[in-house]
């Protein structure tokens, strides 16, 4: 997410100034996500593994009819992995210009809460963003850092967790098309 991404999320809340993120947790870590590219939340449902996707991608489950790619954000930070339950969140975001929902499995959903602007820093005015996909896996899909409460929430970036690799080979193995 750009900052002209999240300038135009502040849009859709309710003052120009906030903006509203679901909070959920990855290791214990506590991340954000703007809660305009969150479509649902449910629980853990049958993974069906798919041959051709790419690796950081944990399978597809089916939707109410429609394919929806899952990733395990464990997986694409390079985390140890932790077992499923029942009641495993997975969040659906809405990828806007792409032809499909994705899932993101985390370990917890926590909150959805309204930021200020303010209290939010663009990554690219942390660091490069050479320098930050160097530093961690995990830097290169930030937006930006929100401080809330005195802790600091990292924003994730929906499209940077698709790289135009993973974009295209997920198009191939699902037979969509680019929008």
């Amino acid at each position: 997410m750009t900052s002209q991404a999240i300038s135009a999320a502040t849009k859709i809340t309710k003052t120009c100034s906030t903006l509203a993120l679901l909070f959920f947790k990855v290791d214990e870590q506590l991340y954000g996500l703007p809660v305009n590219n969150v479509a649902r939340i449910i629980e853990m449902v049958t993974i069906t593994p798919l041959p051709g996707i790419p690796d950081v991608m944990e399978g597809i489950i089916n939707l109410h009819g429609k394919v929806v790619p899952v990733m395990d954000l464990r997986r694409r930070f390079n985390l140890p992995p932790c077992s499923y339950g029942l009641h495993t969140p997975i969040i659906l975001v809405d990828l806007i210009g792409q032809d499909y929902f994705l899932g993101l499995i985390v370990d917890t959903v926590e909150d959805v809460r309204e930021v200020s602007v303010e209290d939010l820093e663009l990554a690219e005015s942390i660091a490069p963003a050479e320098l930050a996909s160097q530093i961690t896996t995990r830097a290169a899909y930030l937006a930006g850092v929100a401080t809330v409460d005195r802790r600091f929430i990292l924003v994730l970036n929906i499209h940077a967790l698709l790289s135009p690799v993973v974009q295209s080979q997920l198009t191939q193995a699902l037979g969509l098309k680019v929008g």
